[in-house]
């Protein structure tokens, strides 16, 4: 059982001259749900809505650009009036729930000809003039106004990360000569302005939050002791202060900023809690925060609010869930980081792993009950299954799972062996809970479906969870016996030796080959993409990152290269037509899954209507597809 102490988490806190009702604040997030000419949708509406209604004091509408130059489509543009009329209505779903609306605001420069995207965000401190400084400063006040007017209660002036407002205030980017550069006092300047034509414009009507790096963590940037002092200089002129870490725009320093999974939760806490023990003005912290840890850092008093994104589009519940002492059936985030893959860059609509709902609770809002509750069978008991098990209970209709194995999990029961794998543990131990204790669902375990067992059910509908079998290539030496699929490794029902091969670099091979480095073998890791290409396979933090930790480990990554025959003891691979024998004692291969296509077959007829879902559907199937295709299937029945 999770152990809370929620007690103080659930205060109320003073903040300028409103009182919030909880310290738990949604995190600025761009889902990428506002219009194609960056207006608010009721899709957008919707998804803050939930946040609202989950229990969240503080909901924060992300990423909105004050300048109109900067319009990115599916982006809030607050430099229109028209902008005003549906964030009105924003506001009021959000405060519905007694929560707090904010709004985070930003500008935004592009290189100049090219597509409005973030790998081409530029810094302007050295190019802009005192003109466009002021009218800048002059559009973010205007955008203020606007929020005002839609009833916002806060407004949070994004200082950080490498983006507008910080581009002033950091040495890496700012390399003015005039009152604008230099010294700290002058690159802290267009701040202060900012912040005092702001509360100049609006009073203390709204309250204002800055987010800023407290280590930028970039050669040549702001450090901590230099961000502590800037922060001094601010705090009488807001009200919240967010202590964050790093720089958007560089892939490599990312990872800092939205932890993958590889990093421990938490993982800035300790930037927020220097800085509270130096301020006056209250501090929220962020950085992969659930709410296990977010009562702790507010009992422990290392920060006064916790601010946190991914959590909530996990579960949007999980506030009133641990409030109502539930903290067993709030649904973890796995911190694959899909969500920000996906919005930050394609970008493409909010998605989430383990919440097929996000992004789209609009789209799920108002359906209609079955027009008769059913009986079910569910083939498989792995994330598919068991998503689409607890959909069909949710809807009022009786669930049989059919499992094989000892226990439920499928794939997952694989994927979580790594000991940085403890967010997938902690999602399939959830899982595996809510499935098994709901009466609307019958387990059989060790029992593997068969079209007998499945016909004496009697069932209405029959859902195909069966999964995929793994990918083997057609080369020489494949059947060898220190030849091995990577998931048997990782299950334990397979050993290897100390010099590994790992053939295939996609996430799982690249975790796989992580995890044997870890335990001290000496690992070489082969892919036939380029890098760039390997990475952009996978969600490019979590993949980033993981190259990084490989080379740490000295792996040895072997891209553009082909494995093309395995003998007892070596491998051969092809790179650019040059063949190259590399020793080892195993040899892993990690090259995908195909789905199962003859279990499919058997169960094809068993009943009037009949759902593939999971991995049996698809070759390049992850916990999204699993999740979504079952939980689409069981909303169709």
């Amino acid at each position: 059982m999770t152990v809370f102490k929620p007690e103080k988490i659930f205060e109320p806190i003073t903040l300028g001259r409103m009182t919030v009702k909880n310290r738990i604040e949604s995190a600025p997030a761009g889902p990428m749900l506002a219009s194609s000419d960056s207006m608010a949708t009721a899709e957008l509406i919707e998804y803050h809505r939930c946040l609202a209604e989950g229990g969240a004091g503080i909901v924060t509408v992300g990423i909105s650009l004050i300048n109109p130059e900067a319009t990115v489509p599916n982006i809030l543009n607050l430099s229109d009036d028209r902008v005003v009329f549906r964030l009105a209505e924003l506001t009021e779903a959000i405060q519905r729930y007694g929560a707090k609306a904010s709004i985070e605001l930003t500008a935004i420069a592009f290189r100049p000809g090219a597509p409005h995207t973030p790998d081409n965000i530029i810094s302007p401190a050295d190019t802009i003039t005192k003109t466009q400084i002021k009218t800048t400063i002059d559009q973010y006040v205007r955008a203020v106004e606007r929020c005002a007017m839609a009833g916002f209660d806060m407004v949070l002036i994004h200082g950080g990360h490498g983006l507008y407002v910080s581009n002033f205030f950091s040495p890496f980017t700012n390399h003015r000569t005039d009152e604008y550069g230099g010294s700290l006092k002058n690159r802290a300047r267009f701040a202060l302005e900012l912040l005092d034509a702001i509360r100049d414009r609006i009073g203390h009507s709204v309250a204002i939050e800055y987010r800023m790096s407290a280590d930028e963590l970039i050669p040549g940037g702001a450090g901590v002791e230099e961000s502590l002092a800037f922060a001094g200089m601010i705090e009488d002129k807001i009200d919240l202060l967010h202590v964050s870490a790093g720089w958007l725009t560089n892939d490599d320093i990312l990872k800092h900023t939205i932890q993958p999974i590889y990093f421990n939760r938490g993982y800035n806490v300790h930037y927020a809690e220097t800085f509270k023990k130096a301020l006056r003005v209250p501090v929220a912290a962020v950085g992969s925060l659930d709410m296990a840890l977010a009562s702790e850092v507010v009992e422990s008093d290392r920060a006064d609010v916790v601010s946190m994104i991914r959590s909530l589009i996990a579960d949007p519940n999980c506030v009133n869930k641990v409030r109502k002492h539930l903290p067993d059936t709030v649904r973890p985030c796995i911190r694959c980081n899909l969500c920000i893959n996906r919005t930050h860059y394609f970008p493409l609509p909010l998605r989430c792993a383990v919440n097929p709902v996000a992004g789209r609770e609009l789209a799920f809002k108002n359906i209609n009950p079955p027009d008769a509750f059913k009986k079910v069978v569910v083939v498989g008991g792995g994330p598919a299954g068991m998503q689409a098990a607890r959909t069909l209970a949710e809807r009022g209709h009786q669930a049989v799972i059919f499992e094989k194995e000892n226990a439920l999990g499928g794939m997952l029961r694989i994927a979580k062996t790594a000991p940085f794998k403890k967010d997938v543990k902690q999602y399939l131990e959830w899982a595996v809970r809510m499935t098994l204790s709901d009466p609307h669902i019958t387990v059989h375990l060790n029992r593997e479906a068969t079209a007998d067992r499945v016909a004496a059910e009697a069932p209405d509908a029959v859902i195909i969870a069966t999964g995929a079998k793994p990918l083997l290539p057609s080369i020489p030496g494949v059947e060898l016996s220190h030849v091995v699929w990577g998931g048997d490794v990782e299950a334990g029902k397979a050993t290897v030796g100390k010099r590994v091969v790992v053939a295939g670099g996609g996430q799982t091979g690249c975790e796989i080959a992580l995890h044997l480095a870890q335990q001290g073998k000496s690992v070489t890791l082969v892919e036939m993409l380029t890098l760039s290409e390997m990475i952009a396979n996978g969600p490019r933090i979590n993949m980033n990152t993981v190259v990084s930790l490989l080379r740490e480990h000295q792996v040895d990554i072997l891209t553009e290269t082909k494995l093309t025959a395995i003998d007892g003891d070596a491998v051969t691979v092809e790179n650019k037509g040059q063949c190259v024998s590399i020793g080892c004692d195993s040899v892993v291969l990690c090259l995908g899954v195909i789905p199962d296509r003859e279990m499919v077959a058997r169960f094809i007829h068993s009943a009037p209507d009949i759902y593939i879902v999971g991995d049996s559907t698809t070759h390049r199937g992850n916990l999204w597809t699993a999740t979504t295709t079952a939980f689409h299937a069981a909303m169709n029945i």
